[in-house]
């Protein structure tokens, strides 16, 4: 049997020149449409093309599916979504309930605003609200028939009622749990999660006490290959100075079964508690931590000190506590959001340590206990006593303090910070983003590349003008992938200099950046055609980012005076710049990271 008799790789008849030939082996035909994952509406057209292709396809269509509710009625051209039927999120439910698609799902996800105007009168009641029971009796019924589902994720604002958990237990494959608690005070009964043993990924967002969210300390119990955990509480909380988070209490009975989670991505999102250091100690194995983020949570930004950080200031040193040499986790990737001397000098024990992402991004809260938005984001010239004293004790003191030599906090911290990263995580460092309010001088920035010649992403505001940075990097980084330039944040005239030279320098002509990107890391005939940054990708300046392709060559005419060589052409190399929008690059480890979203 010849390759083209057999039937394995020659299309049917339905199937001959859907592609524009006669015959195409049905395996590169399956390798095209894997990279239509994602993409609903091409896999929805090829189901109708053919039955080969419909039956070659469904799998990817129905693989992921996500489910979005909302409280009002949308339109597309003048036509409300639904029309003639029900909602799409409620047909989407019926579809995974009454067809035969429901084993080929592997992701489900449930967003949005169920709605649900009855919660308030039922719970005066004593009962549960009829339209968070309907919804949840019809996502139990499809996951039971969704048997194959991998990762699951509740983002709707109505409560999970204890089948949806029963169902949840009786699914085997289950790998990844994202549960987003309630955010209304209503009285509701709690219920416990159930041990879903083949778990390794859970996440928790919007947790709060007075919410009457569910309880995962049996869930935890029982999570023996749990190796992901991100803990999101309510940013009320920090925002109120309200200590209502009792952290053993998630692990009571893991303290009981005298048992320990190895767990290596490990987050913290706006926590205020007490430290336990005896339990945290006893149920966690530090020594497995591979990757720790800490966003808003243990303490304040001694970087930008401020009166709301000070409201939690005694529930947050109490997490200062004396590591044993054995116990110290050594992770691999940090990312936190507030910065202090604590948190700086335990980098001299981070040898290793490859992503460090000092995130710049920071909570506002929203006029909570009478602070305004404007304290949420403090300046950089708060963290200076000499600058809180100024303010309240009139303009004299103010002059004395700033003509003074001794570099203020914030610098210190920023030396602090830079020795650490440059004499001890330098070598193995891949990823690293620092805050726009620490601008880079020629100097530090030279100095930081030469000690992380391994750095493939970097994020940092530089005071280095037009293409300076790039004839700087170009020696030292040559596994450099994507590189970020933050306008600079600092407080003062400087900083407003800085500022202003980088918003000139980023406003120019599109064009005139494209130009100047393609020469400066094209090369010439000196270097043979090979760029100096082969692996670099994306280049970001402020809100800008340019994608970098491959090399192109050009003849340009070289004037000369010499009769022979008039006339005569010199190839020079360029690089294919093109100009794309932020969202393409939110999976880029330096944009992505850089926020307080739950990764």
């Amino acid at each position: 049997m010849t390759f083209r008799g057999s039937h394995l790789y020659v299309n049917g008849p339905e199937i001959q020149g859907v592609f524009g030939v006669t015959s195409l082996p049905l395996t590169t035909v399956a390798q095209i449409i894997s990279y239509l994952d994602g993409d609903v509406a091409s896999l929805a057209r090829l189901c109708r093309t053919s039955r080969s292709l419909y039956y070659m396809t469904v799998p990817h269509l129905w693989r992921s599916v996500t489910l979005t509710s909302y409280t009002s009625i949308r339109y597309k051209d003048d036509v409300p979504e639904g029309f003639g039927s029900a909602s799409p999120f409620s047909m989407g439910l019926n579809a995974l309930v009454t067809r035969n698609v429901s084993n080929l799902v592997r992701s489900l996800r449930l967003m949005g605003d169920f709605g649900g105007s009855d919660q308030q009168e039922n719970s005066k009641a004593g009962r549960i609200s009829e339209y968070g029971m309907i919804l949840n009796i019809a996502v139990s019924a499809a996951l039971e028939k969704c048997t194959q589902v991998e990762d699951f994720r509740w983002n709707l604002d109505a409560r999970i009622q204890p089948n949806v958990y029963s169902s949840l237990a009786r699914l085997s494959n289950l790998q990844s749990l994202w549960l987003e608690f309630p955010r209304t005070r209503t009285p509701h009964p709690i219920s416990d999660l159930p041990p879903l043993k083949n778990l390794r990924s859970f996440t928790m967002t919007n947790y709060d006490p007075l919410c009457h969210p569910d309880d995962i300390s049996t869930l935890l119990l029982h999570g023996d290959k749990l190796s992901n955990v991100q803990m999101h509480f309510s940013p009320r909380m920090r925002d109120q100075g309200e200590p209502s988070v009792i952290f053993p209490h998630f692990f009571r009975r893991l303290v009981m079964a005298k048992k320990q989670l190895k767990i290596a991505r490990l987050g913290v999102y706006n926590l205020l508690a007490s430290m336990d250091a005896a339990v945290c100690m006893s149920v966690l194995d530090t020594t497995y931590c591979e990757d720790f983020t800490a966003i808003n949570s243990f303490g304040f930004d001694e970087d930008a000190f401020t009166a709301p950080s000070n409201a939690t200031y005694f529930i947050d040193r109490t997490w200062l506590v004396p590591f044993e040499q054995i116990d110290k986790p050594k992770p691999k990737t940090l990312r936190v959001d507030q910065l202090h001397k604590r948190h700086a000098l335990e980098l001299q024990r981070a040898a290793g340590l490859e992503h460090l992402y000092l995130v710049n991004a920071r909570h506002k809260p929203e006029g909570v206990n009478g602070y305004s938005q404007s304290h949420s984001t403090p300046n950089s010239a708060g963290a200076s006593p000499y600058a809180l004293s100024a303010s309240g004790s009139g303009s004299g003191s103010g002059s004395r303090s700033s003509s003074r030599s001794t570099p203020t906090p914030n610098n210190s911290l920023r030396d602090l910070y830079m020795d650490n990263i440059c004499n001890v995580c330098g070598p193995s460092l891949k990823h690293l983003i620092l805050p726009s309010r620490w601008p880079l001088h020629q100097t530090s920035l030279a100095r930081l590349i030469r000690s992380a010649p391994n750095l493939t992403q970097l994020s940092a505001a530089l005071m280095c003008s037009n293409m300076q940075v790039t004839r700087m990097l170009m020696p030292f980084l040559g596994k450099l992938y994507a590189i970020r330039l933050l306008s600079p944040t600092q407080e003062g005239a400087e900083g407003d200099k800085l500022r202003c030279e980088f918003e000139r320098f980023v406003s120019g002509d599109d064009e005139h950046h494209i130009q100047k990107f393609s020469e400066e890391l094209g090369g010439t005939t000196a270097s043979g055609g090979k760029s100096e940054f082969p692996r670099l990708r994306y280049v970001g300046l402020g809100p800008k980012v340019w994608l970098i392709g491959g090399i192109i060559d050009e003849t340009v005419v070289v004037p000369s005076g010499d009769e022979e060589t008039k006339g005569a052409g010199e190839i020079r190399y360029r690089r294919r710049v093109t100009r794309i929008s932020e969202s393409e690059v939110m999976d880029v480890e330096i944009w992505k990271m850089d926020s307080l979203d739950v990764i």
